[in-house]
């Protein structure tokens, strides 16, 4: 069983030879180049000897794509992109799959942005036969639909080349759609493409159009979630909730939905904060979330001045008590964030003010805690990494002080209410207090009129584990 590697590619000099690396072990790779100007050919030509310059562009992905397919030799073809990279361990599960599921025409590989903000599923791996070939001018997709996931992993970015003609799927889009006014895919993603450039009256009328079209259940949901947030834009709430729970109306499960409705409805906010945490994000177009932002976001933070979470902080002093033997989680040297600052002391600066009077220390979030300390602080920390993960590598019984947030803002994956809290982590934390500090506009303050936005102090206890429950609520 002979797997082929096709790809078409222009003007990729920038990250072409990234992705050829890790395309180590498949039986050939096909390369067809669409008219580069640049040393693509020549970072082509050190991988394979199956490198193609005949084809001339035609503004249509799938006539590409099925020019590069025909020259392919394998018994199985996939597809892969210059700015791409294949996982390791994904050829092999490619051969297990294939080996299990003989029957198959084509499979799903699952693609993960590099940022990890998406995940979303397509059929590169397919069976060289004439039934299966692309269609599609943009966005191109397989004349089979895949039927099993193919066990491989791409991680994609966005390729330099981009940039040389920005407006290329804009103008494919518009060609097809002014050519056939009944294309429901091509009108979706025309819609985005608008959505894009913020032409969010432009964006509406397509969406509207494909919505008169549409079926598949996943793509009406995702179309009806841009809509809103389309009409919330041009400030028109009350058509952009009604959109939003049409989205949710048709998957119950649509995550980014209610995260959307927690915007759009301020009064039931907490409701649609609570059920987004419990929502399984199943039967989704793209599964999008929020992830930890790199250094562009950090950098901004280099201000020391943190008065305004003093009161924050003497409450910590107090809950933690003097001659505590403490171990600040996810904020040491060498933790994620620490990378961001020259002169790092934790992320949240808690240092300072806890250090006086108690033994202190500083862990990476996801190490084993070989010594058992008084109290674990975990402030700054949940919202920005893996929540679930943290707080398991605190040894039961012990006592821990962790801070979250009401309120998103770029850095934060997650956010919290209070129910929220106390429903997340009910397999692994006795809550014992949580105290509400509430936005008073230049700084944090304990208690009085309670705001929109605000920050849970809480006091627990870390239970031990029921690991199945764990595991299902992390996921």
């Amino acid at each position: 069983m002979k797997i082929s590697v096709s790809m078409i590619v222009k003007n990729e000099e920038s990250c072409l030879e990234n992705c050829l690396k890790t395309l180590t072990g498949f039986d050939e790779i096909v390369i067809c180049d669409t008219g580069s100007t640049d040393k693509t050919v020549e970072i082509a030509k050190r991988y394979t000897d199956k490198v193609f310059t005949d084809y001339k562009w035609e503004d249509s992905f799938a006539k590409a794509r099925n020019h590069a397919y025909q020259k392919c030799t394998g018994d199985w073809v996939f597809t892969i992109d210059a700015d791409n990279i294949l996982l390791e361990g994904s050829l092999e599960g490619m051969r297990k799959a294939i080996a299990d599921r003989p029957e198959a025409f084509a499979m799903d590989v699952t693609f993960r942005a590099v940022n990890n903000s998406c995940d979303h599923q397509l059929p590169y791996l397919y069976r060289k036969c004439p039934e299966v070939f692309w269609l599609g001018a943009a966005h191109n997709y397989l004349s089979k639909r895949a039927q099993y996931p193919s066990g491989a992993t791409i991680v994609y970015g966005y390729s330099a080349a981009h940039k040389k003609d920005p407006n290329r799927t804009l103008r494919i889009l518009l060609k097809e759609v002014m050519a056939d006014r009944k294309k429901p895919r091509e009108i979706f993603y025309l819609a985005r493409e608008y959505k894009y450039r913020k032409d969010y009256i432009g964006a509406l009328y397509w969406y509207d159009e494909y919505l008169k079209l549409g079926r598949w259940a996943p793509e009406v949901a995702d179309a009806l979630l841009m809509k809103a947030q389309c009409l919330w834009r041009l400030f028109r709430g009350e058509e952009a909730r009604a959109a939003c729970l049409k989205a949710i109306r048709i998957n119950p499960e649509f995550k980014e939905a209610y995260l959307l409705m927690a915007t759009l409805q301020p009064k039931c906010r907490e409701h649609w904060l609570m059920v987004s945490e419990i929502a399984k994000n199943t039967d989704v177009l793209f599964k999008r979330q929020r992830t930890e932002e790199t250094e562009h976001f950090y950098e901004k933070l280099t201000d020391n001045d943190l008065s305004r979470y003093k009161a924050i902080y003497e409450k910590i002093q107090k809950l933690a008590g003097k001659r505590s033997f403490i171990l600040d989680i996810g904020c040491g040297k060498t933790a994620p964030l620490a990378k961001y600052f020259d002169n790092y002391d934790g992320f949240d600066f808690i240092v300072n003010p806890v250090r006086e009077g108690n033994a202190y220390d500083h862990g990476q979030y996801l190490d084993v805690v070989d010594e058992v300390y008084d109290v674990y602080l975990a402030i700054e920390v949940l919202e920005h990494l893996d929540d679930v993960a943290v707080l398991r590598n605190i040894p039961a019984g012990s006592r821990v002080i962790f801070s979250v947030p009401s309120f998103y803002c770029d850095g934060h994956v997650r956010v919290y209410t209070r129910d929220i809290i106390a429903w997340r982590f009910r397999h692994l934390l006795e809550i014992e207090s949580a105290t509400r500090f509430n936005w008073k506009g230049q700084t944090w303050v304990e208690g009085g009129e309670e705001t929109p936005q605000y920050i849970t102090l809480c006091t627990a206890t870390k239970k031990k584990e029921a690991t199945d429950e764990v595991e299902a609520e992390r996921s």
